[in-house]
C-alpha cells in the first residue's frame, strides 16, 4: 500500500514542487520587489517546517522585510522578530538592522495623484518607520556596533522624521546627507517637499527646490505642478514666481486658468507687473480669452506698483477688446489716488495724453477722474471748478457723452462744497441731454436741499422718486431722519413722517392720547397694557390736538394759494425764482405728483 504525501496546510501545491534552493532565491526575490507577509510565511512553512532548514539571519531578514507589506505589515511584528533572534542567539547584522528600519505606511494622497506609487505593488523606498523608540534603538544599536548608516538608511530615518512632521530634524538630516556626499533620492525630496506644502511652509520648499536645481537634479513636472498649484493658491509670491520663471516661460508645465488666475491675484497685490505680463503673455499664448476680472487684476498691479498711466492705457486696452467696464474696474485707480493724494488735473492730463496718441478713452476712467473730486478736502474750493472744467471737456475725450455716474459726481461734489449755482448748472445738463437720473441722484439732490433748508424741494424729489417706482437706502434715510430731526417745517415734518423714511423705525404710542384708561370695578385701578394718565393730561392732549388741526388747515390752504400763484406764473412762461424750484426733463415732480403726496399726509394727519 502506497501512502500518499500529506499535504502542508495554508501552502500552495506548487510551492511543495520546488527545490529548497529555488524557494530560497524566490523568497528574497518577494520581499525585495513585492513584500508579503502572507507569502513570506508561505515559503517559511516549507523550508522549516517541512523540510526542517535550520533559521539563519536571511530568513528573519526576510520576514523583516515582508513587514514592508502596506496593508499587514507592522513594527510590533519586528520588535517581536528582533527579540526572538537575540532569544535564539541569533545576531542581527547591519543588513538585518537597516530592513528593520523599512515598515511601508499606506500610500497618502501625493503617491497616487503624483505618480510616486502603483497601487497594486508598495515602493520600498517610501518605507517609513512608524514607531520613534523603536527607531532610535536601532540607530543606537549600529552605532554600538560601529556598524555604519548606508545612503539607504540615511533616507529611512528622514523619511521617519517626516512621517511623524518633525520637519526640521529632517532637514538637518539632509544637510548632514549632503555634507557626507550622500545623494538624496529624488522620492525623498519629493515626499518632503509635499509634506512642506502640506504644512504651508513654502520658504522652506523654495529653499529645497532652489537647492535641488542648482545641483543639477530633475524634478519631476507633477512636483513643479503641484508646488505651483498649492503655493499660489495660497498666494506665497516668490516660491509662485520662481516657478513661473523656471518652468512655465520655458515651456516644461502648462498651468490650468485657475492657476493663472492665482498667480495674476499675487501679482496684482504685490505690484509684480513682469510677473502679470508673463501670465498675460502665456494666456496669449494658449489662446485663452482675457476676462474682465483678468484685466482688473492687470490693472490693480500696475496700480500697486505705481504706475497710474499705465493703468489707464490697460482699461483703453480693455475696451477695444470688447469688454465693458464696470464700476468695479476703477475702483483700484480710485483707491490709488486718493491715498496717494494724486491731483485730479494729473490724472486727466494722462488721459489727454492717451487720447493724443488715438487711444479710445472709456468714460469710466473720465468719470473716476472726476469722482476724485468728490473726495478733495472741504476747504479746497477748486474741486468743483475742476469737475466742472473736466465735464465740459468730457466729449473731446469720450465721444459717448457724460451719463448719471458722471452727474451724480458733479452733485455730489457740489454738495460736499455747498456750491448751489454749480449744482444747478448739472441739474440743467442732466435734464437738457435726457439723462435719466437714478435712485443716487434723487438721494444726492434731496439731501443738498435739505443741506441748504429747502425742505419743500426736498419733500418734492423725494415725491418724483417715489413716483418712479425708486427706493430710498438705508443710509440716506437715517441721514433725512437726521436732518430733519428738531425742524417745525411742514414738508420736513412730512418727509420725517413718511413711512417710506420711517421704514424700521417704531412709532411712539400715546402721541395723540386718545386712549382712556381701563378701570377694573373694585378698586378703580387702571390696568391692562395700556399706560393711564389724569384727565388734566388728556384735556391738556386734546388742546394740542385741536391746535394742530387748525395748524394744518392753515397750512393747507397757504399752500393751496401757493399752488395757485405757481400755475399762474408757468401759465404767463414767468421762470420761478431758486434753483431748486427750477423744472427740466421731468427732475422736477408735477403737480399731481405734489397732490398726491398732500393728500397722503392728509389722510395720515
Amino acid at each position: 500500500m502506497i501512502l500518499k504525501k500529506r499535504k502542508s496546510p495554508g501552502v500552495p501545491e506548487d510551492l511543495e514542487k520546488r527545490t529548497t534552493e529555488n524557494l530560497e532565491n524566490r523568497l528574497q526575490d518577494l520581499v525585495a520587489k513585492r513584500p508579503s507577509i502572507t507569502s513570506a510565511t508561505q515559503f517559511l512553512r516549507v523550508l522549516i517546517r517541512d523540510r526542517h532548514v535550520r533559521p539563519e539571519v536571511r530568513h528573519y531578514r526576510a520576514l523583516i522585510l515582508a513587514n514592508t507589506d502596506a496593508e499587514r505589515g507592522s513594527p510590533e511584528n519586528v520588535r517581536n522578530l528582533l527579540k526572538e533572534m537575540e532569544h535564539n542567539g541569533i545576531p542581527a547584522d547591519s543588513g538585518t538592522l537597516h530592513a528593520a528600519l523599512k515598515v511601508s505606511k499606506p500610500y497618502t494622497r501625493y503617491h497616487l495623484l503624483h505618480g510616486l506609487a502603483d497601487p497594486f505593488r508598495p515602493i520600498q523606498a517610501l518605507a517609513v518607520h512608524p514607531d520613534y523608540l523603536l527607531r532610535q534603538e536601532i540607530l543606537r544599536t549600529l552605532r554600538d556596533r560601529w556598524l555604519t548608516l548606508s545612503p539607504a538608511g540615511w533616507h529611512y530615518v528622514v523619511a521617519g522624521l517626516i512621517r511623524e512632521h518633525q520637519f526640521e530634524l529632517a532637514m538637518n538630516y539632509i544637510e548632514q546627507m549632503e555634507r557626507k556626499g550622500i545623494p538624496v533620492d529624488a522620492w525623498l525630496h519629493s515626499i518632503l517637499v509635499y509634506n512642506l506644502c502640506d504644512a504651508e511652509e513654502f520658504d522652506e520648499v523654495l529653499k529645497l527646490m532652489r537647492s535641488r536645481a542648482d545641483q543639477g537634479h530633475e524634478m519631476s513636472l507633477n512636483l513643479w505642478f503641484y508646488v505651483l498649484d498649492v503655493a499660489s493658491e495660497a498666494l506665497h509670491h516668490e516660491t509662485t514666481k520662481y516657478i513661473w520663471k523656471h518652468v512655465v516661460e520655458l515651456g516644461f508645465l502648462k498651468p490650468s486658468y485657475g492657476v493663472c488666475s492665482n498667480v495674476l491675484t499675487i501679482a496684482s497685490r504685490t505690484g509684480d507687473t513682469e510677473l502679470a505680463t508673463s501670465v498675460f503673455r502665456f494666456l496669449a499664448e494658449t489662446e485663452v480669452p482675457f476676462s474682465l476680472d483678468d484685466y482688473e487684476k492687470l490693472v490693480e498691479t500696475y496700480v500697486m506698483a505705481g504706475d497710474l498711466y499705465t493703468a489707464f492705457d490697460t482699461l483703453c486696452t480693455m475696451q477695444k477688446s470688447g469688454i465693458a467696464l464696470e464700476e468695479s474696474s476703477t475702483r483700484a485707480i480710485l483707491t490709488y489716488m486718493i491715498r496717494s493724494k494724486t491731483n485730479p488735473r494729473d490724472a486727466w492730463a494722462m488721459l489727454k495724453q492717451l487720447k493724443a496718441q488715438k487711444r479710445d478713452i472709456p468714460l469710466g476712467c473720465a468719470n473716476v477722474v472726476i469722482e476724485l473730486c468728490e473726495h478733495a478736502p472741504i476747504d479746497d474750493t477748486s474741486a468743483v471748478e475742476d469737475a466742472i472744467a473736466f465735464y465740459k471737456e468730457l466729449y473731446s475725450l469720450c465721444p459717448s457723452g457724460a451719463n448719471v455716474a458722471t452727474y451724480n459726481s458733479l452733485i455730489n461734489t457740489c454738495r460736499r462744497a455747498k456750491d448751489t449755482k454749480a449744482c444747478m448748472f448739472a441739474v440743467k445738463e442732466m435734464a437738457a441731454l435726457g439723462v435719466m437720473p437714478d435712485t443716487t441722484t434723487f438721494e444726492r439732490l434731496i439731501l443738498m436741499c435739505l443741506d441748504s433748508g429747502n425742505y419743500r424741494s426736498a419733500y418734492m424729489y423725494f415725491q418724483d422718486l417715489l413716483d418712479r417706482k425708486l427706493s430710498l437706502s438705508e443710509a440716506a434715510r437715517a441721514e433725512i431722519r437726521q436732518l430733519c430731526q428738531g425742524c417745525d417745517d411742514e414738508f420736513a415734518l412730512r418727509l420725517s413722517l413718511h413711512s417710506h423714511i420711517r421704514s424700521g423705525v417704531p412709532i411712539r404710542k400715546h402721541e395723540v392720547g386718545d386712549e382712556t384708561p381701563q378701570e377694573n370695578s373694585e378698586g378703580g385701578k387702571a390696568r391692562g397694557r395700556r399706560r393711564a394718565i389724569s384727565r388734566a393730561e388728556l384735556l391738556a392732549r386734546r388742546a394740542r390736538q385741536r391746535m394742530l388741526r387748525r395748524e394744518w388747515r392753515r397750512a393747507k390752504r397757504k399752500e393751496r394759494r401757493k399752488r395757485k400763484r405757481r400755475l399762474r406764473a408757468i401759465a404767463r412762461g414767468m421762470e420761478e425764482e431758486g434753483w431748486l424750484e427750477w423744472e427740466a426733463g421731468g427732475l422736477n415732480p408735477s403737480e399731481t405728483s405734489e397732490q398726491k403726496g398732500q393728500e397722503e399726509n392728509t389722510e395720515t394727519k
